[in-house]
């Protein structure tokens, strides 16, 4: 085996172990609050929507928890104010969304509080159910994205890949104009709780890195 061929060898491992080394949070990161939620491998921060333990159709895989279709996931912890971010991708075919202040009370988790839509759902990402994305991003299937969602008061603001693809207020007469004309429209006070879980829906999503903070 020549030279050449040993190296490229030894670069595709060294890549190989990069990708498989799990996510950490910086000194800095932890000083302004930040807390891991999945790390590549723990998925004690989660749960079945409604339940008490991780359902069977989430799996840990390559570093990515990888939802199929079934149960949703939800945090353990509650959340108000707060900056969320994650990488996600989704097969194709598949779809994934994220609600969060999310109820589990309701009787579903579409039904649990306000959501930003990652895939599967139309023709652009970001969007929230109730109105297009401010800039359209069309979906690619397969390919990572980085996602923030930041939420304070009634302000909601969503990014991906470092642009604000969404910005609106919540419980405004818009807002609640806008759920009237959703198949939320029966769901009483939807989108109003002021803190709540954070809740994943998806077939064939995967996801990574994910982490919070409260603000």
């Amino acid at each position: 085996m020549n030279l050449r061929i040993l190296v490229l060898l030894a670069l595709v491992g060294c890549a190989g172990a990069v990708a498989a080394e799990a996510p950490k949070l910086t000194a800095y990161e932890r000083s302004q609050g930040w807390k891991l939620l999945f790390d590549g491998r723990d998925t004690s921060d989660w749960r079945a929507f409604g339940g008490n333990k991780l359902p069977a159709n989430w799996q840990v895989r390559d570093g990515s928890l990888a939802g199929a279709a079934g149960v949703a996931i939800a945090s353990a912890e509650e959340f108000g104010d707060f900056e969320l971010q994650f990488d996600w991708r989704v097969a194709p075919g598949g779809r994934g969304a994220v609600h969060f202040r999310a109820d589990e009370e309701a009787a579903t988790p579409e039904a649990s509080g306000p959501v930003m839509l990652l895939a599967g759902h139309g023709d652009a990402l970001g969007g929230n159910g109730l109105r297009a994305p401010d800039r359209a991003i069309p979906p690619q299937f397969d390919v990572w994205y980085r996602a923030k969602i930041v939420v304070f008061g009634n302000q909601v603001e969503y990014f991906i890949n470092g642009d604000r693809v969404a910005s609106y207020m919540l419980d405004t007469a818009e807002w609640r104009a806008a759920v009237a004309a959703s198949p939320q429209a029966s769901v009483k006070d939807f989108g109003r709780l002021r803190a709540g879980r954070i809740v994943f829906t998806g077939e064939g999503v995967e996801l990574r890195n994910v982490k919070v903070r409260s603000l």
